[in-house]
């Protein structure tokens, strides 16, 4: 297919732009919002440049799309892909805590496919553990996430700390993931208790506790840290004297726990994680499925970012 790429951002040059090449598919326009990076990104990939209107996106020979922009953009360029019958690939969090995702949500998912680059669901480690859950009800599943980021004025990524522009903090942005994974393994959640502290001036938080449960009797506690401790990045579920544990989260590692001892097994995720997302995403439209990261589920997860940041009920603690 024939893509338009709305963005010029890291994700894009390192990722999507060398995953579409690498699948055999054709980037044709680039777009972003500021006309002069994106020409000169553009240019840089062999790629022409939409100009400054991203009605350009939509020209006739564009097959599909691919939004990588900031999160307030996300859901207003997904529409206007699908209203004119482009599929259509979106950057997470749909809209995190914006509000846009379920206000949108009969027109993202009618028509052509649209995903939402929850790319991790993927991931032969995550594949596995998801098989390892079938017929097993666990009691627990503790999710820990933190590295440092803290940019300064003028930083590429400052918008990320502006919960207007990319739909919350630390729980929008890297606990997204965290949270697909849950909702992809256990479904929508029956309770969401949520505490966002330590705020950017802008009003992003650098800290996210949140506490799921589901009728199954599964809870999970989730916490996401933009900090300077040493990193973490930790999913691991738990009960009846089993556990099974991705630690770090990207690196392929398993350890299986039981009672009777314990084992590991290496599933690496693919170099460019991005290449087997887009991969599922070309075969999904092509053979008219769903594809594995859809707008359903990405909806759920921005529910739950939105339900953190409220108060909790009078009286609950």
């Amino acid at each position: 297919m024939r893509w338009a790429v709305a963005g010029y951002g890291d994700v894009v040059e390192r990722r999507v732009l060398p995953a579409l090449r690498a699948l055999g598919e054709e980037p044709v326009y680039l777009w972003g919002r500021d006309p002069d990076r994106a020409a000169s990104v553009a240019a840089r990939h062999g790629v022409r440049d939409s100009g400054s209107d991203e009605r350009g996106l939509l020209r006739d020979e564009v097959e599909a799309v691919y939004v990588a922009t900031p999160v307030a953009l996300h859901v207003p360029l997904a529409r206007a892909a699908l209203a004119a019958g482009r599929p259509v690939l979106v950057e997470k969090p749909l809209a995190g805590g914006l509000g846009q995702g379920g206000g949108t949500a009969a027109d993202l998912e009618g028509g052509p496919a649209a995903a939402v680059a929850y790319y991790r669901r993927l991931a032969p480690a995550v594949r596995r553990l998801r098989a390892e859950l079938a017929g097993w009800t666990p009691a627990r599943v503790d999710v820990r996430f933190r590295c440092a980021f803290a940019p300064g004025p003028g930083h590429p990524m400052r918008w990320r700390i502006d919960p207007a522009v990319a739909g919350g903090g630390v729980l929008a942005d890297a606990g997204s993931h965290r949270l697909d994974l849950l909702v992809m393994l256990f479904g929508r959640p029956d309770d969401v208790r949520g505490r966002l502290t330590d705020r950017f001036p802008a009003g992003a938080e650098r800290r996210a506790e949140v506490d799921l449960a589901w009728a199954s009797g599964v809870r999970a506690h989730v916490v996401a840290e933009w900090g300077d401790a040493p990193p973490v990045d930790r999913f691991e579920v738990v009960g009846d004297g089993r556990a099974l544990t991705l630690d770090p989260l990207d690196s392929g590692r398993l350890r299986l726990r039981t009672a009777r001892g314990s084992r590991e097994v290496m599933l690496p995720p693919a170099p460019n994680p991005h290449q087997p997302l887009i991969a599922d995403f070309v075969a999904a439209v092509a053979a008219g499925r769903p594809p594995a990261c859809p707008v359903a589920d990405a909806r759920i997860v921005d529910e739950i970012i939105a339900a953190a940041g409220r108060p909790c009920p009078t009286g609950s603690s």
